[in-house]
């Protein structure tokens, strides 16, 4: 046997992307509920004269959802 042959041989490299970060789905649940309770709390319902406000909440409380999903997920 020749001292060559008791080398570890190579390990193949691998062309698959690392794995990505898991998801944190109960921590995103539990803030979306705490946001939601304290934007909407204080309304009246139903609110059909404040259309425009209700639309605004719609839209901010979507925005902080998205911002808190990408940034836990970096």
């Amino acid at each position: 046997m020749m001292p060559s042959d008791l080398r570890t041989p190579p390990t193949p490299r691998s062309n698959a992307p690392s794995p990505k970060p898991s998801f944190d789905c109960d921590l995103l649940r539990a803030y979306m509920k705490k946001l939601l309770q304290t934007t909407l709390q204080p309304a009246t319902w139903p609110v059909p004269r404040e259309r425009d406000r209700v639309k605004a909440w719609m839209k901010e409380i979507g925005e902080r959802v998205k911002e808190r999903m990408i940034g836990s997920y970096l």
